[in-house]
């Protein structure tokens, strides 16, 4: 299962992550998914919890065509 989490934040809660210690599962990336005509943009990563759950946290970057 893949949970996305939106953040405001996203790299105060990628360093805190790090801080303490917890296993990246894809470290932070900038991505844009296409949807129709324009391609919405994120900032990304993703961790995994212990019962094996994808935790993905984002921050909106907005759209360009």
């Amino acid at each position: 299962m893949n949970l996305e989490i939106q953040t405001n934040n996203i790299d105060l809660l990628y360093a805190n992550v790090q801080k303490i210690g917890v296993c990246i599962f894809l470290p932070l990336e900038e991505k844009y998914y296409r949807a129709n005509e324009i391609m919405l943009g994120v900032n990304q990563f993703i961790v995994q919890d212990p019962d094996d759950y994808l935790l993905r946290f984002s921050e909106d970057l907005g759209v360009r065509s």
